[in-house]
Formats: structure tokens, C-alpha cells, sequence
């Protein structure tokens, strides 16, 4: 670690979202507890829930006995472990602090850093460096092959265009619009109108000689009794 490099703790989930803690101090402790250096109020932290003690390449964390316990990176932790940059300290299940490196930034006038792949130093705008053009082979070229593929032209689309000429007055006109051509053929509804009168018919004759039997009305109508005599039936009320 050098000189002038620092850590730091960024709370992602808990009381107080994106809080910043610089650890500045050899140990540090954190907990619920105003004694503590750096204060969580939150039901999850232990009063006395964790330890951070600087190392030569950073912080090491140990749990301090908490009851819901220290996580690092989703894993518990059992004892004392170095801290990585970008490593995630869960205490309990809904307060999680982002252990970052903070490194210094570069003085006014300094010489830039050189980039990589021979781009230039200096700001300004990037220039692409002229191509020659490629070179033709020396000798005879071979002559185009009488089966090379020559893409086909494109079809063209046909886009029906409105008929030419002012609407009738009277109505809207649209070109595009499909119209029903009016039934020609009535012969479909006279059979339609006959079938029903037929239903009709016998509807209304099998209600008569029910009404003609349940009534006794058989001698009324003898020309009725005399078919039904001579078929053989017998008819009594």
C-alpha cells in the first residue's frame, strides 16, 4: 500500500444509504454503541458487533461476537480476514458497508501517464494515419470466371394507385375500401319462407288432433271418422 492511499467504508443498505466513513485511525470498531468509532444505529448490529485493524496492505476484519453475525461477500465470517478492495461487509441481514481503496490523484503539471497502444500523449483530436493503397500483384491477371455470382436486381413492390378522376357527389369515396356485393339470388329465401310455413303446418295440425282426441270431437268430423274406420282404428271417448 503507498503512502498516500486510504480506505474507506460506503454504506450500500442501511440507515443512512451512501454515508461515507474514513478509516483513518490503526483500529477501529463499529457497533451500535456510542462508544463505538464508527456508529450504526440499526436493530441487526450488536452494540460491540465488529473490528478493523490496519495492516501493511490494509484492513483486517474480525467479528466481535455479534449476534446476527459478520459476512463478507455473502460468506460468515469465523475470524480475523484481510479485506480486498470492493469487498462487501454484511452486519446482519439489512445493513451491508463497501470497503473501497481511495488512491490519490495526480498533481497539476505532471507528466500523464503514457497510454497504451501508441495512442498520443498530448490532449487533442485522434488522427488516423493514411493507408497506402493495396498493391496489385505483378504478372497477368486472371480473367473474371464466366460462373461468378452477380447479385439479382431487386423485385419491385406493386403499390396500388387510386383510379383518377373526382368522386360522384353524394358520398365518401375510398379506392381501397372492399365492398359486399348485395345478395342477387332470392330463391334461398323463398325456400327459407316455405320450409317454415311447412313447420308451421304441422305444428298447428298436431295441436288440432290432440286437441280433436282429448276433447271427443272425432264424430264432428266424420269424413276424419270414416278414414279412421276404414284404416281399423277404433276410437273411443
Amino acid at each position: 500500500m503507498q503512502a498516500n492511499e486510504r480506505f474507506r467504508l460506503v454504506v450500500r443498505r442501511g440507515p443512512q444509504p451512501n454515508q461515507v466513513y474514513e478509516l483513518n485511525k490503526d483500529i477501529i470498531t463499529i457497533g451500535r454503541d456510542i462508544t463505538n468509532d464508527i456508529t450504526i444505529n440499526d436493530p441487526e448490529v450488536s452494540r460491540h458487533h465488529l473490528r478493523l485493524t490496519r495492516g501493511a496492505g490494509g484492513f483486517t476484519l474480525e467479528d466481535l461476537g455479534s449476534t446476527n453475525g459478520t459476512f463478507i461477500n455473502g460468506q460468515r465470517l469465523t475470524g480475523a480476514k484481510p479485506l480486498n478492495n470492493g469487498d462487501m461487509i454484511g452486519l446482519g441481514e439489512t445493513v451491508t458497508l463497501g470497503y473501497e481503496l481511495v488512491r490519490p490523484q495526480p498533481a497539476a503539471g505532471a507528466a500523464p501517464v503514457e497510454p497504451e497502444y501508441g495512442m498520443p500523449t498530448a490532449p487533442g483530436p485522434m488522427t488516423r494515419a493514411p493507408q497506402a493503397p493495396p498493391q496489385q500483384p505483378a504478372g497477368p491477371q486472371p480473367a473474371p470466371s464466366p460462373f461468378a455470382y452477380s447479385p439479382s436486381p431487386e423485385p419491385q413492390v406493386y403499390t396500388p394507385q387510386p383510379p383518377q378522376g373526382p368522386p360522384s357527389p353524394g358520398y365518401d369515396y375510398d379506392p381501397y375500401a372492399v365492398r359486399e356485393e348485395e345478395p342477387r339470388n332470392t330463391m334461398r329465401w323463398v325456400l327459407i319462407g316455405c320450409v317454415g310455413i311447412s313447420l308451421l303446418c304441422c305444428c298447428g295440425t298436431a295441436v288440432g288432433l290432440f286437441l280433436v282426441d282429448s276433447l271427443c270431437l272425432w264424430e264432428r268430423l266424420p269424413v276424419i271418422w270414416n278414414i279412421l274406420q276404414a284404416l281399423g282404428y277404433s276410437v273411443t271417448c
